[in-house]
């Protein structure tokens, strides 16, 4: 097999500071044939997910992103040639990608999909690693979500967020999330289900929970972290549940990150705040996957996809999710 011509976008430098466009580079490249055990494959979609920029200035819980080496990505993608016995060519998998549209490495890497009754791509959304299975462990075995429970969601309008007021809303709660400008008010009382949106950046987030949510928050999903939390934590109900699935607000400056103050009001009101990382609970998986695909399959779940075109748009596709310029799950197809 001939080599194939690839491109891919490369940490240039670390940040200093925030993260910016300067960071990165995109290059061209050439790929031969896998080796034993190997197999290439062509990347289909690539998700844009908040724990990259923890990786790109070392010391992260994801690890250290190389200089030089393609920017970390999980994605989708179909196998073109295989040295494995474990998988064929015009197998559909997941795996750790990194942003580049081809690459060679070992079989065992990757997860072959069932696409028999959704696409490929679900499986960096609804049925996602990162996104639905997140969602779902979170609200579900951690949040310990049931009917009648009023749900505060956060970065509500993101991929996690959404499926986590889905699922919620499904579970038979009462869902209030809180996104960052009308449009995403919108998406979330109109194709969510949500009972009420809060617009941070226009609203009172205060006195909204307090007029939405009189009798408190019984469970509280978080994605934000920051004086957010501690907003929240000010109107929890006795016997809540606070699940900290991230922190956007402080993942660019992660040698600084701001912790709640408000954290007595856990032991006034008797509640909880656990954090988790999905890796941890791979047990549920499966009974996460059914019920997902189910949910899905059956026309309950409305995630919007946000996809970038081209692997040189994946840079700027990393800044937007911080930037608030999209609204459910963002995804770039090189």
């Amino acid at each position: 097999m001939a080599e194939i011509a690839i491109r891919k976008a490369v940490l240039a430098k670390r940040p200093e500071g925030m993260v910016s466009q300067d960071c990165f580079a995109v290059v061209d490249d050439t790929l031969g044939e896998p080796g034993p055990g190997q197999v290439l494959v062509e990347v289909g979609h690539l998700s844009i997910d908040a724990f990259i920029t923890t990786t790109l200035d070392g010391g992260g819980l994801h690890g250290t992103a190389p200089i030089g080496q393609p920017i970390t990505a999980l994605g989708v993608g179909r196998v073109v040639a295989s040295a494995s016995d474990d998988l064929a060519a015009g197998d559909e998998v997941f795996g750790p990608m990194g942003a580049q549209t081809h690459l060679v490495a070992p079989a065992a890497m990757f997860r072959k999909l069932d696409t028999s009754q959704v696409p490929a791509q679900t499986y960096v959304g609804v049925l996602g690693l990162t996104t639905g299975l997140t969602a779902y462990v979170g609200m579900v075995t951690v949040g310990e979500v049931s009917a009648g429970d009023t749900v505060v969601v956060s970065a509500a309008g993101g991929a996690v967020g959404s499926v986590a007021c889905e699922i919620a809303r499904i579970r038979g709660a009462r869902v209030i999330g809180i996104a960052g400008a009308p449009d995403k008010v919108k998406y979330l009382e109109e194709e969510l289900g949500c009972e009420a949106g809060i617009d941070y950046k226009n609203e009172d987030v205060a006195a909204r929970l307090a007029e939405l949510a009189p009798n408190g928050v019984n469970v509280y999903f978080d994605n934000v972290g920051g004086e957010l939390l501690d907003t929240v934590l000010d109107n929890l109900a006795p016997a809540s549940r606070v699940v900290i699935c991230g922190a956007i607000s402080q993942y660019q400056r992660m040698d600084n990150v701001r912790g709640p103050s408000l954290y007595l009001r856990l032991a006034e009101r008797n509640s909880s705040m656990r954090g988790f990382t999905v890796d941890y609970h791979s047990a549920v998986f499966p009974q996460a996957e059914r019920e997902l695909t189910e949910w899905l399959v059956s026309g309950q779940f409305h995630l919007r996809e946000h996809v970038v075109e081209g692997i040189d748009g994946f840079p700027e596709a990393l800044l937007t999710l911080f930037s608030g310029g999209h609204t459910g799950k963002l995804m770039v197809k090189p």
